[in-house]
């Protein structure tokens, strides 16, 4: 199929478009899981969606904008998974239960299990892409973690012997590092427990550094206020995914 004869699908139905776009985003996927990101071309994400090199610039003027699109889908169903298990329990509305999930739902993502395991360089990549490319998006994900802190501390939820900034500190370099351990260990022959133990264990690492037990009242005030927060981070990534995958820009 040849970029001038793709050019001419502008004038197709919408839906028609969207499909296109999610092919393109699962074959990148695909490449990235296979190569990485910075082996695949978009020659290659062509080829395996079986479209022309200019389809894939119509939905994705860079490189970058479509395999920041593939992340964004990816972290888009981990936030939606999230929220269906704090909605079953309001336990899992804890920040070491957030922990323990995210650790468990990124085997279900191949896309981000394998940043999570491929070179730092690319984790590195895309951290500075983000805020370059999607700087509303950045900006907003951080404001909800924020909140969702403050929601956390007026609930009583987290110890008063560190302060707020120190425990988000404390929170996010545990688990981005039980991320990243798995395979740096196990590559210099550390023995390594089964995923469930590790998840388990980033928990109740985190559980025993701030947390502190709380009634269910309280429990359930920060289950409703999570809820509202990361159901506006999913519809704001929504809103992005789909911004990403239109075919005619302003820019």
């Amino acid at each position: 199929m040849s970029p001038s004869a793709d050019h001419n699908a502008q004038d197709r139905p919408a839906s028609e478009r969207e499909l296109r776009a999610d092919r393109i985003l699962d074959a990148a996927e695909e490449l990235i899981v296979a190569w990485g990101q910075r082996k695949t071309t978009i020659d290659d994400v062509a080829r395996r969606a079986g479209v022309g090199k200019g389809t894939v610039y119509l939905h994705f003027p860079t490189k970058e904008r479509l395999f920041l699109t593939v992340v964004m889908r990816a972290q888009h169903d981990i936030v939606s998974r999230l929220l269906e298990l704090m909605r079953e329990d309001p336990e899992a509305a804890r920040p070491s239960e957030i922990a323990r999930h995210i650790y468990l739902l990124q085997f279900d993502s191949p896309v981000v299990h394998a940043l999570y395991n491929n070179s730092s360089e690319e984790l590195r990549s895309f951290s500075r892409t983000l805020p370059e490319l999607v700087k509303d998006l950045a900006e907003a994900r951080q404001k909800v973690l924020r909140d969702y802190w403050d929601l956390l501390e007026k609930h009583g939820v987290l110890s008063p012997l560190l302060p707020s900034e120190q425990q988000f500190y404390a929170y996010s370099s545990t688990v981005i590092g039980h991320l990243l351990a798995e395979p740096l260990l196990a590559q210099q022959g550390y023995p390594v427990p089964d995923r469930t133990t590790r998840a388990d264990l980033a928990a109740r690492s985190i559980r025993l550094l701030m947390e502190q037990d709380v009634t269910a009242t309280a429990m359930e005030a920060v289950q409703a206020g999570a809820i509202t927060l990361f159901s506006g981070l999913d519809r704001l990534l929504t809103g992005e995914i789909e911004e990403q995958k239109r075919v005619k820009r302003s820019t």
